[in-house]
């Protein structure tokens, strides 16, 4: 597997590119987000370069606060508009995976009226950025009642989407966590994993280990990739002090090593 870092997007990018070398990670999750990361800005091309001499690969990541979902029309074309911007971006940095959150829909819409609006937006996205050499996939949310059924549809009728699994998300309010649950119906569409702990109650993104109760097995979950034979990149998605992301490298690195 492949260990990355996301970039804190209040922050200046290019800092944390050196810092994130220098922790030993193979790569960046650029989220392309305001204020410090947002599509427009215009020193993407030295970021690239730095990007470049750091040694560091990247996967592309979207703002969550585009409102995708939006009852308006105009405002979702606005926001899918954008995506397609940060895709660019993704591409331009050589990322071949640009990631993006799936955030329901209104609660007057239908089943099927919800799920044909992502497909709509999705299928243009996806396009999009096949035509850059860049593979969208969907990021499951922390709200998980009945968040499954219309993620295999959305899959389903958009080929070639991805999903990016986040396995902090799939703890959140449930019974047990849900990695298995994804994994055995959309192994097959799995790009990317993100990997954070947190307390079963709140998406805390929190160092591996560190909740007190409602915790994730860590060696467990990784375990499960294994048996789903995934090997690809995983983003310690792991917010707070710096030196809880290093110590979090260092922790899961041992883990999968010793299961090789």
């Amino acid at each position: 597997m492949k260990f990355g870092a996301m970039n804190n997007p209040e922050e200046p990018v290019g800092p944390q590119i050196e810092l994130f070398a220098r922790m030993g990670f193979d790569f960046l999750d650029l989220t392309v987000e305001e204020p410090a990361a947002g599509p427009y800005r215009d020193d993407w091309p030295q970021l690239k370069q730095m990007l470049s001499d750091s040694g560091l690969g990247v996967v592309g990541h979207t703002g969550p606060y585009l409102p995708i979902a939006s009852p308006s029309r105009r405002v979702r074309q606005a926001a899918w508009e954008e995506l397609r911007t940060s895709v660019d971006i993704a591409s331009f940095m050589g990322a071949k995976v640009c990631t993006m959150h799936f955030l329901g829909w209104p609660p007057f819409m239908s089943f099927e009226d919800g799920v044909g609006m992502y497909v709509e937006g999705l299928s243009d996205l996806n396009a999009h950025g096949r035509d850059r050499g860049v593979r969208v996939a969907i990021e499951n949310s922390p709200r998980n009642e009945h968040q499954l059924k219309p993620l295999r549809e959305i899959l389903h009728r958009v080929p070639g989407l991805g999903l990016l699994y986040d396995i902090g998300h799939g703890n959140v309010r449930t019974q047990r966590p849900l990695t298995e649950d994804y994994l055995f119906d959309l192994r097959d569409r799995l790009v990317h994993v993100h990997f954070s702990d947190n307390n079963g109650l709140e998406d805390s993104h929190l160092p591996p280990g560190a909740p007190k109760s409602g915790g994730l097995n860590v060696p467990r979950e990784f375990r499960k990739l294994r048996n789903f034979n995934y090997d690809g990149t995983v983003t310690l998605e792991v917010f707070g002090q710096r030196m809880w992301l290093e110590a979090s490298l260092n922790y899961v690195k041992q883990i999968v090593a010793s299961q090789v």
